[in-house]
């Protein structure tokens, strides 16, 4: 019966994409478009596949961990729906048979969330979801998760297309690129945060210009979707969301000068909050190592307990928990594809000294000289696949207008921004690959919209004759 009701939706799909206008592009035919929800379909069978029967550790692979979290929430609410939802309010069940499934849900809690969202427990409920639909089909959960995945791209092709020059080649890497097509086509965070990211920029998009209602409740919901898959991406996007509101207010077409002047601000303000809230410092005067080792080890403690577990945050020390963290639990997995990331300490010169290396690791890793099996070719070719489009945009460089400013602007600082942090935190390149992907489709537009097609075409073809 999950088999047939998914064959419907299925079938649903393929109709929408061929008679709704809203589904269908000029630059793209509506072949190829079906052609390409197909290519998500097997994407997602793909990685299904690859941590079925490559990584057949299911305890560490997140697929299998929030869907098998996924089926003891969906139990939770077969049994008593009122506990179900006493449980997502933050409540612990206090009937004994309930309270067995609560406690099977291993990653419901995160140790170290450090008083923002635990985003782990949107993809449960997601599971949960999607695991009372196909009966705890797995393959079935990614099946549906692949198909409401191609829409959002599509939509967020469409919202695109219309500033680049570079259209065709746009809609192919959106597609086939293995990066995203693999990680925004599963049961994974990821996913979540590509749709929330693209509900995002499509709304935010009209609101610029049109500003109703209806695409402000959009907008709002694209926002919170994102607050609940990727709560620090929300902070990193937020500047610029008050740069566009700051812009159109003022009616201004200085948009560089308003992004430096808020970005200036922006530094500014963390660096003092840095300073003056809650410091942290270490006496390191006068001492000999041992002293120092039991000097550093006290003032962490009482770091710990304020930045993790109270309420006073600083965020260089949270910076550096969070570093410590990923690296705990990459020795813990046995990752082997781990790469040197800087070490914080969290004082402020240290973070500046870290930055270069967090630009290099976000925007560089793995490159192609780091290739040491079939699953770090393609995202090496990818990265390279950037270094030579960043140079293009330098070569054939397009002027842009203020829209196409705007946008550039909004998206491009919001990338370099998560890039960096991402690089300075994640020490292992499989995870630096899959939370990159979300953002692989905004990068590459950025760097498509800013290389003129008619100048880079006409430098092929003069060189063709040569």
């Amino acid at each position: 019966m999950e088999y047939f009701i998914y064959l419907l939706f299925f079938l649903i799909c393929i109709y929408t994409i061929l008679k709704n206008k809203h589904f269908t592009t000029v630059e793209i035919s509506t072949k190829f478009i079906l052609f390409s929800f197909f290519i998500k379909i097997i994407s997602g069978i793909t990685l299904w596949y690859i941590f079925t029967y490559y990584y057949t550790e299911n305890t560490v692979s997140d697929i299998y961990k929030y869907f098998e979290d996924g089926k003891h929430l969906a139990l939770i609410f077969k049994r008593s729906p009122i506990d179900f939802f006493k449980i997502l309010k933050g409540e612990i069940p206090k009937n004994t048979q309930i309270l067995s499934n609560y406690y099977e849900m291993k990653f419901w809690i995160k140790p170290n969330s450090y008083g923002i969202y635990n985003d782990n427990q949107t993809i449960i409920i997601l599971s949960s979801i999607l695991n009372l639909i196909t009966n705890n089909h797995l393959i079935l959960s990614v099946l549906y998760i692949s198909s409401i995945s191609f829409f959002t791209t599509l939509i967020l092709f469409k919202t695109l297309a219309s500033y680049l020059q570079w259209k065709k080649l746009f809609f192919i890497l959106l597609f086939f690129l293995p990066s995203i097509a693999l990680w925004t086509s599963s049961l994974l965070k990821e996913t979540i945060t590509f749709c929330s990211l693209a509900v995002l920029i499509y709304f935010g998009n009209k609101l610029i210009y049109t500003l109703n209602l209806k695409n402000l409740i959009g907008f709002i919901i694209g926002g919170l979707a994102l607050l609940i898959s990727k709560t620090y991406l929300l902070g990193f996007i937020t500047p610029s969301i008050l740069c566009i509101l700051f812009i159109k207010i003022l009616k201004t077409e200085k948009i560089k000068l308003i992004f430096i002047l808020s970005y200036t601000l922006i530094i500014f303000i963390v660096i003092s909050w840095s300073i003056n809230h809650n410091p942290i410092t270490y006496n390191f005067n006068n001492k000999t190592k041992v002293e120092k080792k039991k000097e550093y080890d006290r003032v962490n403690q009482i770091s710990y307990k304020k930045n993790v577990l109270g309420t006073n945050y600083n965020l260089l020390e949270m910076l550096r928990f969070k570093q410590a963290d990923y690296k705990f639990e990459a020795r813990l997995a046995h990752a082997k594809s781990l790469v040197n990331t800087k070490k914080l300490d969290g004082q402020l010169s240290n973070f500046f000294l870290c930055l270069p290396y967090g630009l290099s690791n976000g925007f560089s890793r793995p490159h192609i000289f780091e290739i040491n099996s079939i699953i770090t070719i393609y995202p090496a070719l990818e990265n390279l696949l950037f270094i030579v489009l960043f140079v293009a945009l330098f070569i054939f460089p397009r002027k842009l207008n203020s829209n196409q400013q705007l946008i550039i602007f909004s998206l491009g600082t919001f990338i370099v921004i998560t890039y960096i942090f991402l690089g300075l935190l994640v020490p292992v390149l499989g995870n630096l690959v899959r939370y990159k992907a979300p953002l692989l489709p905004l990068l590459f537009f950025c760097l498509l919209t800013m290389i003129d097609k008619s100048k880079a075409l006409n430098f092929y073809h003069k060189y063709r004759r040569k």
